[in-house]
């Protein structure tokens, strides 16, 4: 009888040791569900009834390198497929650790092409940042019909419900703070359009223009103050490649890079986004007005290795950052025409 319990009691700790490590396992898979997009947790499935906001990182976690701008300039919609991005998402998340995908100047008006992208980034486990792109001057018909095809992406019968959680903002035209102000009553519109989706509208430009910056730095101006409460976000371009009169080179951009930092911490809406940054490797129709001697590989590097290098102050200012660009912009590109990396970059993960 003694023997019989003594077994009995052995069997009893084994399942309760068991048990433990199921639970381990289990709180161990709960909490990788649990975490946000896409930096802490894959698609897994999807959101399964999770809000938008619980699904989202937050700006506590969006800091350091994020991915790369993704130029698609395809008028004809002929020249990506569901197979073409994700090729192109999995190298990015692969080799550079890539979570989004920030499109660059989209030309194709088709809803079709924007499910696609939506689908492969589901696929990859990747965000993106679509952007509604007319012209660089006033143009209604362009913007109206981009618009329509990526409001589109939300009433599809395949990828509509799976939309908000794939498309993190959308970014509102391209350097707009070089075409007056025609577009603002266009950007309110379609932020109300958007609205029933719950994902966020911003622009993507300059901030360091006249129209958004006072005298000195000193704040916004009545236009800025203006731009930046219409927007959800901020996506920045921080450009010391066309400063050259205070960046001359790669070796000397780094304070004028973190006073716009700066600058935008302070004033500009939360999350913030570097959206486009960018060094020349050669002049290829990059002119920058003075010091052209600076566009080679070796202030490309220097360029580079700078902001990768400083994640001290992307993580604490909480700002993420894009290259500019994958491929398809010539000269500033980390993708060459061999389909090879012009040179070795490996990404500091911060």
């Amino acid at each position: 009888l003694e023997e019989k319990q003594r077994k009995m009691m052995v069997m009893m700790k084994v399942m309760m040791v068991a048990i433990m490590i199921c639970s381990v396992v289990v709180i161990g898979v709960k909490g990788q569900e649990e975490g946000c997009y896409p930096r802490k947790r894959g698609w897994n499935g999807g959101p399964n009834g999770m809000s938008l906001q619980d699904w989202w990182c937050t700006e506590d976690d969006l800091y350091g390198f994020l991915g790369f701008s993704y130029p698609v300039e395809d008028p004809d919609c002929q020249d990506y497929s569901y197979d073409n991005f994700v090729s192109d998402f999995k190298t990015q998340q692969a080799n550079y650790g890539a979570t989004f995908v920030r499109l660059y100047l989209p030309t194709c008006d088709n809803t079709t092409f924007w499910v696609e992208m939506v689908k492969a980034a589901r696929d990859t486990n990747m965000a993106l940042i679509p952007m509604v792109f007319w012209d660089w001057q006033e143009n209604d018909p362009i913007m109206i019909a981009a618009e329509n095809a990526i409001l589109g992406i939300f009433t599809d019968p395949e990828v509509g419900s799976i939309a908000p959680y794939i498309i993190h903002s959308i970014a509102f035209g391209d350097e707009l703070g070089e075409q007056g102000d025609y577009w603002l009553p266009d950007m309110q519109s379609f932020k109300q359009q958007l609205a029933p989706y719950g994902v966020p509208l911003t622009i993507t430009d300059d901030w360091d223009r006249d129209v958004y910056v006072a005298g000195n730095y000193s704040g916004l101006t009545d236009f800025g103050e203006q731009v930046n409460n219409l927007s959800d976000m901020t996506q920045a371009h921080v450009m010391p490649y066309y400063h050259p009169d205070q960046c001359p080179d790669a070796w000397s951009f780094w304070p004028y890079f973190t006073e716009q930092l700066n600058f935008l911490t302070a004033n500009n809406k939360h999350p913030i986004f570097v959206s486009q940054t960018c060094w020349a490797y050669n002049e290829n129709g990059h002119q920058r007005g003075e010091h052209d001697d600076a566009d080679n590989m070796p202030n490309y590097q220097e360029y580079w290795n700078t902001i990768n290098g400083n994640c001290d102050t992307f993580k604490q200012l909480k700002i993420g950052w894009f290259f500019h660009t994958w491929y398809g912009e010539p000269g500033f590109d980390l993708i060459g025409n061999n389909s090879e990396p012009v040179y070795d970059f490996t990404i500091q993960k911060c």
